[in-house]
């Protein structure tokens, strides 16, 4: 592999991975669906809405570990050697890490649904399902990681 398809692909994968980690920033982790049905007249309720990684259990661990690949991504393309490789290997262990802690939050949102219960007079229904940016969660830290790796092996030995 020459140094230029290093450059040109680690570049072109830490800008993917990049955007990936925007969009799972952006978009809701998890979506739930909130019914009440109350017997007096028109006070039913039905509410739906997203929730955002820095709300869910355990999501600004993922947050921070997003950072980490992103710093040490910046180490690996900044330095040159074997900082730069070393900073390459340590970025690949944290995205796989991040990938993992992004499946365990969005497996713990959608599997905190509740079904109906009845309370009082009224009867409560709680749905929760994993969302949009679990997707981009998972795929960001591993596609940064890798897009570093590269941008690590783009310089001569020292």
């Amino acid at each position: 592999m020459t140094r230029k398809v290093a450059l040109v692909g680690g570049g072109a994968l830490v800008v993917a991975g990049f955007v990936l980690a925007l969009f799972a920033l952006a978009l809701p982790w998890a979506r739930y669906r909130l019914a009440v049905d109350v017997p007096v007249d028109g006070a039913d309720l039905d509410h739906s809405g997203g929730i955002a990684v820095f709300q869910l259990e355990l999501g600004w661990w993922y947050v921070i570990a997003l950072f980490a690949v992103l710093g040490l991504v910046a180490g690996a393309a900044a330095a040159t050697g074997t900082a730069a490789r070393g900073a390459g290997v340590a970025a690949l262990a944290v995205g796989v890490i991040s990938m993992l802690l992004a499946n365990l939050v969005g497996a713990r949102a959608a599997g905190s649904s509740v079904d109906t219960v009845v309370s009082g007079l009224a009867m409560v229904d709680v749905r929760a399902s994993r969302g949009p940016g679990v997707g981009y969660g998972i795929a960001a830290p591993l596609i940064l990681a890798l897009g570093g790796a590269l941008l690590s092996v783009r310089t001569q030995r020292k």
